[in-house]
């Protein structure tokens, strides 16, 4: 049950962290919006904004996967805590269903970090822009 238990947590803080995700991603949206339209206006493209968007296609390509896997591991969890309480598999099978729920959440954790990193530096990469726009 303690394994249960620290996966759950592990869960609630995945949840927590797609919603930074999600945020990141919305402002990240809006904030290349702004600096395309800007540097069309200007006829000054900039190589990085197609990496740029291809983050953010990356990432919306993957959203709501990644919503439904943190959904169904708490689902997972919450059935095989009763599963457990009940009695209903042995030590081996535990073992098996709680690695398979780990790595289902630690794949969803890497894929959250990832794009984590990925649209902070996006992020900065904008910021200098801005900076640099208002010179």
């Amino acid at each position: 049950m303690k394994r249960i238990n620290t996966l759950e947590k592990r869960v609630s803080k995945t949840e927590k962290k797609y919603q930074e995700t999600e945020t990141a991603f919305n402002q990240l949206v809006d904030d290349c919006a702004k600096l395309d339209e800007f540097l069309r206006k200007n006829n000054t493209p900039k190589p990085e904004m197609q990496l740029l968007r291809a983050y953010l296609q990356q990432y919306e390509d993957e959203r709501i996967a990644m919503k439904e896997e943190i959904k169904y591991s708490k689902s997972q969890l919450a059935n095989l805590k009763d599963d457990f309480k009940n009695g209903l598999y042995d030590e081996t099978q535990r073992g098996e269903y709680l690695k398979s729920e780990e790595e289902a959440l630690n794949k969803t954790e890497a894929k959250l970090d990832y794009f984590l990193d990925r649209f902070k530096q996006q992020s900065d990469f904008i910021k200098i822009q801005k900076s640099n726009k208002l010179q």
